[in-house]
């Protein structure tokens, strides 16, 4: 079950967090083993940024999954993720980070893989 959170300074209507979750849906099979099904997406939105001191209208994102997938897979969907946060909540791109935390412990429903 990969778990993605978005944090932005950005107020969001449900609408575009829809928008969001199709599209992050459309993107997750890059990760080799990842599919719309089993993600898990949290929107944390109008939250205080602030970067250099001043308020900052930045994204971040953080990815994680069980078990580490390939560099160019991880390359590819941070690509997509991007443009795709571009495009549905009309960013410049100026200051949008991201990370991949893969674990090889996971349990899921009191399951432990």
């Amino acid at each position: 079950m990969p778990f993605v959170n978005i944090t932005t300074a950005k107020k969001l209507d449900d609408e575009t967090k829809f928008k969001l979750y199709s599209k992050i849906g459309e993107i997750m099979p890059v990760l080799p083993g990842k599919n719309t099904d089993n993600t898990l997406l949290c929107i944390n939105d109008g939250v205080s940024m602030f970067m250099n001191g001043k308020p900052n209208d930045g994204i971040f994102v953080s990815v994680q999954v069980y078990k580490k997938s390939p560099e160019d897979s991880k390359k590819e969907f941070s690509e997509k993720i991007y443009s795709a946060l571009k495009e549905i909540l009309k960013t410049d791109g100026g200051c949008v980070y991201m990370n991949f935390i893969e674990f090889e412990n996971w349990a899921a429903n009191g399951n432990y893989f």
